[in-house]
């Protein structure tokens, strides 16, 4: 028997550093401490097709795995948010048929007004010498998707087929280690900013290149782009810059705004856009459209 379960997903950036600039200080390691505790939600990974109502309410073992992850946060002074109460208060069934599953998963996602979503996966494995639960944890930073930390987790073998005991058991094998390395890695987007990525991109029939004079200051249109993503950034690292293309491949942005709202990349990128929007070349109103995946944001200009 084995079941799967999401709580949001995404990618740390990587790429070889040719050019790193950082406008933040670092802080000493031996400073590191518990910035704040992050508010955590766990809920099941569903395939796509799957009635995920029906897949959390007709299913009693998906609900106590999904407890038991939350009461081993809750006992370590983590706040979490009841994933179940959020799929029961959706407002429209029509949300959770099978043929709009995306819009299931975007519901759920932000509805959650958490810092973490956890992704649990469990295995029941029966066996001569007693059966046994296998959990793996998966920690996403909310809104960038960007992964924090993951765990496997084994329970001891017992004759035993009561779910919550071998669950409970098992957790209790991962969660001191998962929490902490999850601690850390939040701790970091707190002091650091969060994970993005930025690409530029030129059309071919655009009639410019990055090269081309803009903005108000007439600089080349690449250092116009480098000089907004450094005043609005943490830190950043350019990996390469050609006449049709410029690719930010990290970007450390704050976590929160000047107002304490979640900085977003949707709400990130809003930001590029109207900066694009009112850049122009010599005469030449550039228009702009942006395409934001995950936690990397495109944007062309045509």
């Amino acid at each position: 028997m084995k079941q799967f379960f999401l709580l949001m997903t995404g990618l740390l950036p990587l790429g070889v550093f040719a050019q790193q600039v950082t406008t933040s200080k670092e802080t000493p390691a031996e400073t590191r401490q518990l910035v704040t505790r992050p508010t955590i939600m766990v809920f099941p990974f569903f395939k796509e097709g799957e009635d995920i109502r029906k897949l959390v309410e007709s299913d009693v073992n998906n609900r106590v795995v999904i407890t038991k992850v939350k009461e081993a946060f809750d006992s370590r002074g983590y706040s979490t948010v009841d994933f179940l109460s959020k799929v029961r208060n959706l407002q429209t069934n029509d949300a959770l048929t099978s043929d709009k599953q995306t819009d299931v998963k975007t519901a759920i996602i932000q509805s959650s007004n958490t810092d973490i979503c956890v992704e649990v996966e469990y295995d029941f494995e029966k066996g001569s010498s007693g059966n046994r639960l296998k959990v793996i944890l998966t920690a996403y930073e909310s809104s960038a998707s960007a992964s924090l930390a993951n765990k496997i987790g084994f329970s001891r073998r017992m004759y035993s087929e009561d779910v919550s005991k071998l669950a409970s058991d098992a957790v209790e094998t991962v969660v001191a280690d998962f929490l902490n390395v999850m601690q850390e890695k939040f701790n970091d987007i707190v002091e650091n900013g969060k994970y993005m990525a930025l690409e530029f991109n030129l059309n071919s029939d655009s009639g410019v290149n990055m090269s081309s004079e803009a903005g108000k200051d007439n600089l080349p249109l690449s250092d116009v782009l480098e000089e907004w993503v450094g005043n609005n950034s943490k830190s950043y690292h350019i990996q390469g810059v050609t006449d049709a293309k410029v690719l930010f491949d990290v970007v450390r942005v704050p976590r929160m705004d000047a107002q304490g709202k979640s900085l977003t990349s949707t709400r990130y990128g809003l930001e590029i856009l109207k900066f694009c929007n009112s850049l122009a070349v010599g005469s030449k109103k550039l228009k702009v459209e942006r395409l934001i995946k995950g936690n990397t944001i495109y944007v062309s200009f045509k």
